[in-house]
């Protein structure tokens, strides 16, 4: 299977072929990887251990690998081109999406459905570790869908609401 992988800006293709065989920008590498639990895998890669911690937000990955963070992005052909094509539709149509930035408790949520927002105004309050976040809309646009109830803890990276 063919992947493309963007790790600090720099994008590698990788190539996993049969037999535990990696190649990665064209250099050939043996990996084995077990999982531990949901987040935590063993990899044993050109006889190299790394002990890799992972978990997907959205599109990309938050990764921990042997004590060093990284964000990673992982997509096919197929996901880089409808992606490419998200984007092209996206600017007619002016979509976003408002996550959550951290685990926290809706504290408020200060628009409606239909409602029109501006730049700069604030949508919902969190509140995270005793102290009051507000989500601010970052371009214009209308309250498409509210995705979350006053007074329910989300989760970092959970869909709030979205706009068009």
């Amino acid at each position: 299977m063919s992947y493309i992988v963007t790790v600090s800006n720099r994008t590698y293709p990788v190539l996993v072929e049969p037999e535990g065989l990696v190649r990665v920008d064209g250099s050939s590498l043996s990996a084995q990887v077990r999982q531990l639990d949901r987040c935590t895998f063993s990899v044993l890669l050109n006889n190299r251990s790394y002990k890799v911690i992972a978990e997907k937000l959205g599109n990309v990955y938050e990764t921990l690998v042997n004590g060093v963070a990284q964000e990673v992005i992982v997509e096919t052909e197929r996901t880089r081109l409808l992606k490419k094509y998200d984007r092209q539709a996206g600017a007619i149509r002016k979509r976003f999406e408002v996550h959550a930035p951290m685990p926290a408790l809706i504290v408020n949520i200060e628009v409606d459905v239909g409602d029109d927002v501006t730049e700069g105004q604030g949508l919902i309050v969190l509140e995270a570790m005793k102290m009051e976040n507000e989500i601010k809309a970052h371009q214009p646009g209308k309250v498409k869908t509210i995705h979350v109830v006053k007074g329910k803890p989300v989760e970092k990276g959970e869909l709030l609401m979205l706009l068009e």
